[in-house]
């Protein structure tokens, strides 16, 4: 009974810690250890900064090439329109004009690559940073970097920049325009961007994609550049396993255009040697389209009415961003739900839906 009562005193006693308005921080020894927000489920680390001083480095045998990724434009396949541009935007920069860019597109159609290659042409130092890491002591660090650089050239490249802290995006406004913040000079440097989600920049920072010259679409891939793409990475890695045409045909039909997607099926293909078990294990149904996409169109099919991604994404088991970033795109592009502005099946996903049953 007493072992009760003390547990019950520590969770009321952290409750009221959690949920005082009065005592926002969490103090030890004068040193700052978690900030408690609205939510008194959630609770955020400070000054849990990460040392890599600290890592003992492996000092085996050398490690093994786990990926390949395209070098020049020339390895790149795919994306004509924007592998021109990237030659406008180097030229650009070799004339000493602004030449700040922005890619957006789907996830894993490879903009990192695309924005190294173009830096790596310009013999560019990249500083690179994903968007919600970037906060007010962090953007000094960068300046500093970018101000310290004795390359000619200097990329900062911001990837998932849809995540950055809008007042953080907007401090950036002035470093991209003029390359000066609070009156201090900044280095003159490329900004490169890159998002799934440019809706939402737009929505909440329009000032800022102003500023920046060239925006950049990747368009979805074809199904014979994916086949050269899967060529291109089976040479590179695994030169001596054979691919049928048969195979890159099939993976190339299921991935829904997508290389990330098309190289995870190859290379467990390469451990299978059974593509039909590869497809499976995927849970791909037909044409790319998943066992979650079926769930999707099965229930907008049954919905009496049109509904929003988050009471769609409920229904099968999704977290809203996760419907809309990896389901949503290629079911809209490909005309298996209607936007109008909520979602609606469309005939081509009933006629789907008649075929698979």
């Amino acid at each position: 009974m007493i072992y009760f009562i003390i547990i019950m005193a520590l969770v009321y006693a952290g409750s009221k810690l959690l949920s005082s308005k009065n005592e926002p921080d969490i103090w030890a020894g004068g040193l700052k250890l978690m900030e408690v927000t609205n939510d008194p489920m959630v609770a955020i680390l400070k000054n849990n900064t990460f040392d890599a001083s600290k890592i003992k480095e492996y000092s085996g045998e050398k490690t093994k090439l786990f990926e390949f990724r395209p070098k020049t434009f020339d390895q790149f396949i795919g994306q004509k329109e924007a592998k021109e541009r990237a030659l406008t935007i180097i030229k650009k920069a070799q004339q000493g004009m602004k030449a700040h860019f922005l890619i957006s597109g789907m996830q894993g159609g490879g903009k990192t690559t695309y924005v190294e290659i173009l830096g790596n042409t310009l013999g560019a130092k990249i500083i690179k940073r994903v968007g919600k890491q970037i906060d007010e002591v962090n953007l000094i660090e960068i300046i500093n970097e970018i101000n310290n650089s004795t390359e000619q050239y200097v990329m900062l490249f911001v990837d998932e920049i849809d995540t950055m802290d809008s007042k953080i995006l907007k401090i950036f406004n002035p470093m991209i325009e003029s390359f000066e913040i609070a009156g201090k000079k900044i280095k003159p440097f490329i900004f490169a961007g890159a998002t799934i989600n440019k809706h939402k920049l737009l929505a909440k920072n329009p000032d800022t994609l102003d500023r920046i010259g060239n925006q950049i679409l990747f368009e979805r891939y074809n199904a014979e550049e994916i086949k050269q793409i899967l060529k291109q990475y089976n040479e590179q890695l695994y030169p001596t396993v054979s691919i049928s045409l048969e195979v890159l045909d099939i993976i190339a039909s299921n991935c829904k255009f997508n290389p990330r997607i098309s190289i995870s099926f190859l290379e467990d293909y390469i451990i299978e040697k059974d593509i039909k078990k590869v497809m499976q294990d995927h849970k791909i149904i037909q044409s790319g389209l998943t066992k979650k996409d079926i769930e999707i169109l099965e229930v907008l099919l049954n919905s009496k009415r049109a509904m929003g991604a988050n009471s769609l994404a409920m229904q099968v088991k999704l977290s809203e961003k996760e419907y809309i970033t990896e389901f949503e795109p290629y079911l809209i592009e490909y005309n298996y739900i209607n936007r109008v502005p909520s979602r609606i099946i469309s005939e081509k996903g009933k006629q789907l839906l008649e075929v698979i049953k």
